[in-house]
């Protein structure tokens, strides 16, 4: 949907007033910015028009963020989707402007929100963008969030690292290796985005992969055999040869791997 010129212009405006003028009284219903637009989508406020104001927002405000941050705080935890969007928005150019200054507070962020598409959004916006840009420093800080627990957060670290190493292939061994040691932890999370991150090194490095494979698989732990299994991406006789061997197996774990292992197999042209 096109937003006609007039309104921009008023949208704009208004965005500049509610920021100087209603913010520092702690009026925090910027819903006043839009709320007269005439058009309605099912009910709702076009997402085009929350989108323009949002990055209105983002620009007036990412250049000296400090006296709003209680602003973007309460838009975060009571403004719904729409205060989601919108914190997002302004967060990111904040962010991408201080990166050093806003860290801790990108984390704290990051930690207390709970799993839904906001939390996926924050880190396709804000926290991929500065894995890009500044790899040295996130990477290590991005895996360390996986010591939250939280199982939205360790399913977005894992699937925004193997968006990396398919753009930065040279990345793969670096992540793999700070990532490690997580095949020895018994958590669905984890085993499901250390799948994901083997099947994502095959497709970029299939000799790193098997060379992975055949690290692990000689190790006959449980874990191990779970992940390799998940992970199937190739039919090779060696690979025929450890899926029978690991059917047979008395370790009731290891066998159902087996199972999973053959079924994954099958799939494969």
């Amino acid at each position: 949907m096109k937003i006609l010129y007039d309104w921009k212009i008023r949208l704009k405006k208004d965005c500049k007033d509610f920021i100087e003028n209603k913010i520092p009284e702690k009026d925090y219903d910027f819903e006043i910015i839009y709320n007269a637009y005439p058009v309605r989508v099912e009910g709702e406020i076009p997402a085009e028009v929350i989108t323009y104001v949002a990055k209105k927002m983002a620009k007036i405000i990412a250049g000296n963020p400090d006296p709003y941050l209680d602003f973007l705080k309460y838009i975060r935890i009571n403004k719904g989707v729409n205060g989601v969007k919108i914190y997002n928005f302004i967060m990111r150019d904040i962010i991408k402007k201080n990166p050093e200054k806003y860290d801790e507070l990108l984390e704290e962020v990051i930690k207390n929100m709970r799993f839904d598409k906001s939390l996926n959004k924050m880190f396709d916006f804000i926290v991929f963008p500065l894995l890009k840009k500044n790899p040295e420093k996130y990477i290590d800080k991005v895996i360390g969030w996986i010591n939250t627990k939280n199982p939205g957060i360790i399913k977005n670290i894992f699937r925004i690292l193997c968006r990396y190493i398919k753009i930065n292939n040279d990345k793969a061994k670096e992540i793999f290796e700070k990532c490690e040691s997580f095949w020895n932890i018994d958590n669905d999370e984890l085993r499901n985005g250390s799948e994901k991150l083997l099947k994502t090194i095959y497709k970029i490095d299939e000799e790193y992969y098997q060379e992975i494979y055949e690290s692990y698989k000689s190790t006959y732990n449980p874990n191990f055999i779970e992940i390799l299994a998940h992970a199937i991406c190739e039919k090779t006789e060696i690979i025929e040869q450890d899926i029978k061997k690991w059917e047979k197996s008395g370790n009731t774990k290891i066998k159902r791997a087996g199972k999973i292992a053959r079924k994954n197999l099958a799939r494969l042209k």
